[in-house]
């Protein structure tokens, strides 16, 4: 398996393929005890969880159908970095929550 890459600059995980071993998938995504880890091809690239300054709920609605409109919201999360916003799109609100909630725990503890 490739090293997964550090999307910030100078704050890669020295013990990172660790920590990818041992993340839990949720959904497309992977969630360690240390980073987030988001898919890309083949390969994966992750926000260490230390790095992260700001998080906000989000939504966005997908319109499909001609005939009869049908729009649904989906849940849908901003990571705010010192290099800029991250979107991680989502198909469960649950998903949302465990996700904030493992972020919340290592911004207000690390």
């Amino acid at each position: 398996m490739a090293v997964p890459k550090c999307m910030l600059k100078g704050k890669e995980l020295d013990d990172v393929r660790e920590d990818f071993r041992t993340a839990r998938r949720v959904e497309q995504y992977r969630l360690g005890e240390k980073a987030l880890y988001f898919p890309e091809g083949l390969r994966w690239n992750y926000l260490p969880l230390t790095e992260i300054q700001k998080v906000e709920e989000s939504f966005r609605v997908i319109s499909a159908g001609h005939c009869v409109p049908v729009r649904e919201k989906r849940p849908e999360i901003d990571i705010c970095t010192e290099e800029g916003t991250v979107h991680m799109q989502l198909e469960k609100q649950e998903s949302m929550k465990e996700i904030l909630n493992a972020i919340s725990a290592v911004t207000k503890h690390g």
